[in-house]
């Protein structure tokens, strides 16, 4: 397998976006380790501690300018914005309307997009940053 598997989640501290593995600090709590190499001297795990609801894995796709695609990505394409989303129950990422991630969730209906049509998205903010963007359609 050749992909690469990375988080993000917000500081805790300064809500700074913090990108690296996911470290499990205690029940609850977690932090966002950078690599290696840019990990500051001195600092502790704890210094890392992002906030639990801002925790979203990366999917291994990039926008159609490189960018990378985050759970609660909000991305869009000529007509609409979506949510980018991890369904469980299939196992897999996808970018789908509010109207659609409902019907998954409840109905267990395959309905939108995979990781195929990533590329021709555009990543255009999050759930986190801009919750007034998430309505009902």
């Amino acid at each position: 397998m050749n992909r690469t598997i990375k988080f993000r989640g917000k500081s805790i501290y300064d809500e700074e976006w913090l990108y690296g593995s996911l470290i499990k600090i205690e029940k609850d709590r977690y932090a966002v380790i950078p690599s290696l190499n840019d990990i500051e001297i001195g600092r502790s795990i704890g210094m890392y501690e992002v906030c639990l609801e801002t925790i979203g894995q990366f999917t291994g796709s990039f926008d159609g300018i490189g960018k990378e695609i985050y759970e609660g990505d909000l991305v869009a394409d000529r007509s609409s914005l979506k949510i980018v989303a991890y369904i469980e129950k299939r196992g897999y990422f996808c970018a789908a309307s509010m109207r659609d991630l409902d019907l998954i969730n409840r109905y267990d209906k395959h309905v939108v997009p995979g990781l195929d049509k990533f590329n021709k998205l555009w990543v255009v903010a999050n759930i986190y940053d801009h919750p007034e963007l998430i309505k009902e359609e």
